[in-house]
């Protein structure tokens, strides 16, 4: 919104709580600005820039350039007909009445319009212009009562509901205070020190909002959380560089931490060599869960027996809570270190039988059942590809051990580290490294960010782990919608269509899902054939995103789709091909003759394509003869190229047969004949002519001509 030539002034919004969730922060910060915005617009309250900021105990938006009043606007009100409004003789009637005196106006207000309804009555005046002052007083409690958390609390008489307590709430106009209630919290110009300057937090008036950041900053807040990951950031890199470690950090850590502080300070500790043998995920999984610190490793990514955490303002003397971290350390990995040991003295092998009590899914069966069906669809997956007889059977046992180590200790602990344990656990027991990489890679990639899987054989399992899981929800009803996912089949679909799009892998996502539902049987009960069209569907959408992302061109990538994914050794083949000759005089004549020909059938509404059979008896033209005669000894060269994987070959063959042909039989014959034998016939003819490429090799009626 563009600022007025009028005084203006700047808004200031502080929500003081209680210590937010780290999670909860960056969504209600870009809430509390994006709301506030909104919330000018429509109160017409000319604006300059917003924005909002945050730390664990403040939610801050400034507003710079707040118009002194609401905007000046006419507002225009219709009422009742002219014919209601008066009567036969011009006097107004109690309609016309009643209408003035609710809108407090006069009858010289009234003008009459022409509408599609015939005349009515309108009254066109100023709206009232209110002091942006009183406008944000009425505005900002409902707004602040509109931010939406995963969780929220209520915790005072007033019975409005928050993430955590608020305690305090400045707002500020320039040097006034706007005056709200929040329940029964007044709002002021009174902030709060932070924690480490008062254990109560204080007041600290504040006179504006330029008083605020400074007064923020002479108490070593810092509102702003890019600058505060930076800064944890270079804190990091120091405390790295003392030690001889690597620069590489956890990211999500470091996101969560920039978040539980207002000024951040570094320390570093250290903690038992004898915990170096647990594997660094563990090592890194039990410090960020338990106490939000970090793992020092040498440039190899080795442990070091170091950490480094954050602490919220800076202190004297730290050698007291170093200590402290320091032994609550060292506890979590002796008992972390129990559970490796416990874990070991069992082979992932024989706690196959214990995922009988491990419940995939109500509907699904049980683990121990899920890994007998990712076996099943790994046996498939290897024979169709040929994969010779030494993978086949590190194939099977990884399929076999790839979700034993649910039913370890450490895992229990660690659910995030799933494959991760059953790796190590596996190299530790001798078994094959291939084995252990594929146990843990089968997972990936679990991100958009990811790297595949980077071998044949857990690429095998991932496939055949996406597939099953899958096709078992899709089954049950369990889709995932535009905001829900709860069992990651959105995360899985996309996983498996980046594994079969980059490896090219002959494999179809049909006969996948034909044997995946075989393998479920008649545990789960539904319509194969729907389910298996929704799938194939929501996958097409998003192997279009994929393909996009490659950057071929969406018509192109729509054409090759058309006639169904097909599998993806051919699929990037023709993708390849066709987007070479999308430029080729023959490539255009080729969509010409199926765009031609896709016109007419879309609007033959008694023709059905399941049905077409050409009748050579029937010919009646000359010219359907010799296109006939054209197709028959086309045909099987066309097919022949396309089978070859050679689409550029087949379309120049396609285009080379039908282009010329095609065009004068629709200038010479009358398709939509009115003899209805005649007509289907010729459609079929036309459908014969369409099928043997678009059906095959891509529908080039998706192609935008120019």
């Amino acid at each position: 919104m563009k600022k007025k030539n009028v005084t203006q002034t700047d808004l200031l919004l502080e929500i003081g709580c209680e210590e937010l969730p780290a999670g909860y922060i960056p969504p209600a910060t870009e809430q509390l600005r994006s709301s506030i915005e909104a919330g000018l617009k429509d109160a017409r309250i000319g604006f300059g820039k917003i924005v909002s900021y945050a730390t664990p105990v403040r939610l801050i938006v400034l507003a710079e350039g707040i118009s002194a009043r609401q905007e000046s606007q006419r507002e225009k009100i219709s009422g009742p007909s002219k014919a209601a409004a008066f009567d036969k003789d011009g006097r107004p009637t109690q309609v016309c009445l009643g209408f003035l005196r609710s809108k407090d106006a006069r009858i010289e207000d009234i003008k009459i319009e022409d509408t599609p309804k015939g005349e009515y009555l309108f009254i066109e005046r100023a709206m009232e212009s209110l002091p942006a002052k009183k406008v944000l007083a009425d505005m900002l409690p409902k707004l602040i009562g509109s931010l939406r958390f995963p969780k929220v609390m209520k915790w005072e008489s007033g019975g409005v509901r928050f993430a955590r307590p608020v305690r305090s709430i400045v707002a500020l106009l320039g040097s006034e205070v706007i005056p709200f209630r929040f329940g029964t919290l007044q709002s002021s110009n009174l902030s709060r020190l932070p924690r480490y300057e008062s254990a109560g937090m204080g007041p600290v008036k504040i006179n504006s909002a330029n008083d605020y950041f400074l007064k923020m900053k002479k108490y070593g807040v810092e509102a702003d959380g890019d600058k505060r990951r930076a800064s944890i950031e270079t804190m990091l890199k120091n405390a790295a560089k003392a030690e001889g470690a690597s620069e590489d950090f956890n990211a999500a850590l470091l996101e969560t931490v920039s978040y539980l502080s207002e000024s951040p300070s570094g320390f570093t500790g250290r903690f038992s060599k004898d915990y170096l043998d647990l594997p660094v995920e563990v090592l890194e999984s039990s410090m960020a869960k338990n106490q939000k610190i970090f793992l020092l490793k040498d440039n190899k990514g080795k442990a070091l027996p170091v950490f480094a955490g954050v602490l919220n303002g800076k202190r004297k003397d730290i050698s007291g809570i170093r200590g402290t971290f320091e032994a609550i350390l060292n506890a979590k990995l002796k008992d972390s270190m129990f559970f490796l040991k416990e874990d070991l003295k069992t082979k992932l092998e024989d706690r196959i039988d214990l995922l009988k009590g491990v419940v995939f899914q109500a509907k699904l069966g049980t683990m121990h059942d899920r890994v007998g069906r990712i076996r099943e669809l790994s046996r498939f997956i290897a024979d169709t590809l040929k994969v010779p007889d030494d993978e086949k059977k590190k194939i099977e046992m990884a399929a076999l051990l790839c979700k034993a180590d649910l039913v370890t200790l450490m895992v229990k602990e660690f659910p995030d580290l799933q494959g991760i344990v059953g790796r190590e656990y596996a190299r530790r027991t001798g078994e094959d490294k291939e084995v252990a990489k594929a146990i843990y890679e089968h997972y990936l990639p679990k991100g958009p960010n990811d790297p595949l899987p980077s071998g044949n054989i857990p690429c095998i399992l991932a496939i055949a782990d996406k597939v099953d899981a899958i096709a078992g929800f899709y089954s049950i009803g369990m889709l995932p919608t535009g905001s829900e996912d709860p069992y990651g089949i959105r995360r899985a679909s996309l996983g498996l269509l980046k594994i079969l799009s980059e490896k090219k892998y002959p494999l179809s996502l049909d006969a996948l899902l034909d044997k995946a539902a075989d393998l479920y049987g008649d545990k789960v009960a539904c319509d194969r054939k729907l389910v298996k069209s929704q799938i194939l569907a929501f996958m097409r959408e998003r192997l279009k995103n994929i393909l996009l992302d490659k950057k071929y061109k969406d018509d192109i990538i729509d054409s090759v789709l058309s006639p169904g994914i097909g599998s993806f050794d051919r699929l990037g083949k023709k993708l390849e091909d066709l987007s070479s000759i999308s430029q080729a005089k023959y490539f255009l004549e080729a969509a010409k003759v199926v765009e031609r020909i896709s016109n007419i059938l879309k609007g033959a509404k008694d023709f059905r394509r399941e049905d077409a059979k050409v009748r050579a008896e029937l010919f009646r033209e000359q010219l359907e003869n010799e296109l006939w005669d054209i197709y028959g000894k086309q045909k099987e060269k066309i097919e022949d190229r396309i089978e070859a994987g050679d689409y550029a070959g087949a379309t120049k063959l396609y285009a080379e047969a039908f282009s010329g042909p095609i065009h004068l039989f629709f200038e010479k014959v009358t398709v939509n004949a009115d003899d209805q034998a005649l007509r289907l016939n010729r459609l079929s003819l036309l459908r014969a002519i369409q099928a043997v490429y678009a059906d095959k090799a891509a529908d080039l009626s998706k192609i935008r001509l120019l």
